[in-house]
């Protein structure tokens, strides 16, 4: 996991105080690592919140009644919902540095790919999959590769069988959504949080995405698709990372000619 910014160090954002921008935060980190709704006890013996836990319900309350979290059950704990996340990730969440053991497994294996060409989509995404722990997707102009189902397939999000096809199918057939996002805008690495992907994903999961720039002007794209409990943060960088390597590679050149 990520280290996590210290909103009681930060500013008021929006209109949450710097107290409720911490219990959110803790609340996504517990979620995202348990998968279960977060209760104030947990936070009050885990995290240094210096307030009660009474306090600290009372600040799940306001955070609910904002939308940030949510009770799926009464008497349960809260679980962050999209709007939660997307505060989250825009306002608090750390960027996250990958290890330098990590890029070097990226930059090794992106280099020896070039002489390896026939197989070089199927090997990114298998890398991107293998270092997220997530499922992976890779659009080039003459190639299209999606793998990493089984990293999620066992995820509590994913545990009904129409999330499963969905997904299946998505990474399937992921060559017929191009458009939907080359049409995207922005060129930097971009997160979707549940309903706001641009794809037909189902709406407890995320989308990470990050353009590739090509030769003559053509475009690639690198995805990561998860959990909305997933290390955006690391996601994010391993994206962009490899996106700057493939972009000023000459492996790139193999892809085009294919």
């Amino acid at each position: 996991m990520p280290t996590y910014k210290n909103p009681m160090k930060s500013p008021k954002i929006e209109n949450l105080t710097v107290r409720q921008q911490k219990i959110l935060a803790a609340i996504i980190k517990e979620y995202s690592e348990s998968a279960n709704p977060v209760g104030s006890k947990e936070l009050e013996e885990r995290y240094n919140l210096k307030c009660s836990s009474a306090t600290i319900r009372s600040e799940m309350g306001e955070l609910e009644k904002g939308e940030y979290i949510f009770q799926p059950h009464k008497s349960a704990g809260r679980v962050p919902t999209d709007k939660g996340y997307r505060f989250f990730i825009n306002q608090l969440m750390h960027r996250f540095e990958l290890s330098e053991k990590e890029r070097k497994l990226l930059r090794d294996e992106l280099f020896k790919l070039k002489r390896e060409h026939e197989q070089l989509g199927r090997s990114i995404t298998n890398l991107i999959s293998q270092i997220s722990g997530q499922a992976a997707f890779m659009l080039m102009p003459h190639e299209a590769n999606a793998t990493g189902l089984s990293k999620i397939i066992g995820e509590p999000e994913l545990s009904d069988s129409d999330s499963t096809k969905a997904v299946a199918q998505l990474l399937e057939h992921m060559e017929d959504h191009s458009t939907e996002l080359f049409k995207q805008k922005n060129d930097r690495a971009e997160i979707y949080v549940g309903g706001e992907s641009p794809l037909p994903v189902p709406k407890n999961l995320s989308l990470v995405v990050s353009k590739v720039n090509l030769k003559d002007g053509k475009k690639g794209i690198v995805g990561i698709l998860g959990p909305k409990r997933m290390s955006y943060a690391k996601n994010l960088s391993i994206l962009e990372y490899l996106s700057k390597i493939i972009s000023g590679s000459a492996v790139i050149l193999l892809i085009i000619n294919l």
